[in-house]
């Protein structure tokens, strides 16, 4: 616990399985937030990400970065990030999906 809350984490114990202990808060100076609007999609929908601020967990980060996510099926999201400003390699593996509204999923995205 006092690690956690050194680093400016919050720590709240739960009986929950696999639920993590130790986790930013929301106003965390790390990470990436929203920038403009959600774009809805044919297969679903498309936000921009920004860096927070200068601080970097792990270095070289990307910004914007953009998250696209596509409901596949009833059970099975696909969520893509990436560099819309450098192309990088990516495994050229196509899923077949018949393609599902976020009404007719058996879960919920939000931003």
């Amino acid at each position: 616990q006092e690690v956690c809350e050194a680093r400016g984490c919050s720590w709240c114990p739960t009986d929950m399985a696999n639920a993590p202990w130790c986790f930013f808060p929301e106003d965390t100076p790390y990470g990436y937030s929203l920038s403009g609007n959600t774009e809805e999609t044919a297969k679903g929908w498309r936000v921009t990400l920004n860096k927070r601020q200068a601080l970097s967990l792990f270095g070289d980060d990307i910004s914007p970065v953009i998250l696209e996510v596509e409901f596949q099926t009833k059970d099975r999201l696909r969520f893509r990030l990436y560099d819309p400003n450098k192309e990088r390699f990516e495994v050229p593996l196509k899923i077949d999906s018949p393609g599902v509204t976020a009404d007719e999923a058996n879960y919920e995205v939000e931003f």
